[in-house]
């Protein structure tokens, strides 16, 4: 299903998520599952899931990090850097605009509604997002079992996302090996 995407191809495709990305982190998994899995088929659903999942336990953005994974194994490390500066670029060119005129124009109730209406156009990209990873990745009693646990420990004990992240691929990997189940590699 993968197919070999040209460097400009891969700095459009990012450069256009980045244009339109507002909120960072989940809100990207819509814009990705589009113009990388449906539409150029550059990865598979599954290998975005993991690049995302990647992309939250290292230091940095997640768009920036997921990017860097898609574009490099898309085209190694060329491929990266040229996605990573795709994605980068409009929020780049956006922060030097709108930092010289925010302070002349963010009093006006128009900007202050454009900015609310941005908000929920995020939470609901976000919900919807939630959704798809539910589906994919929630589907039998130990996900299940790890999901309210995660969530719990994340709302009740102030428990750390990094720990739960790490603490659930270790659980996952400890299924994986008690059930003796082979590499889907």
């Amino acid at each position: 299903m993968k197919k070999k995407v040209s460097l400009f191809k891969l700095f459009w495709i990012f450069f256009k998520i980045g244009l339109v990305l507002f909120g960072g982190g989940y809100a990207i998994l819509p814009f990705l599952q589009t113009e990388i899995v449906e539409k150029e088929k550059i990865c598979t659903q599954e290998q975005m899931i993991d690049f995302y999942a990647l992309a939250q336990c290292v230091p940095g953005i997640v768009a920036g990090s997921v990017s860097m994974f898609i574009g490099y194994s898309a085209r190694s490390i060329l491929g990266a850097l040229v996605s990573i500066f795709g994605m980068c670029l409009p929020a780049f060119v956006a922060m030097i605009i709108f930092a010289t005129m925010l302070g002349n124009i963010s009093h006006y109730p128009l900007v202050q509604s454009i900015f609310n209406e941005i908000g929920i156009a995020v939470c609901i990209l976000i919900f919807l997002t939630i959704l798809e990873l539910w589906k994919k990745s929630v589907h039998d009693v130990f996900t299940s079992t790890i999901f309210l646990v995660s969530l719990c420990a994340t709302i009740f004990f102030h428990v750390s996302p990094f720990w739960v992240i790490i603490l659930s691929g270790v659980f996952g990997l400890a299924a994986k090996l008690i059930k003796g189940e082979p590499n889907a590699d």
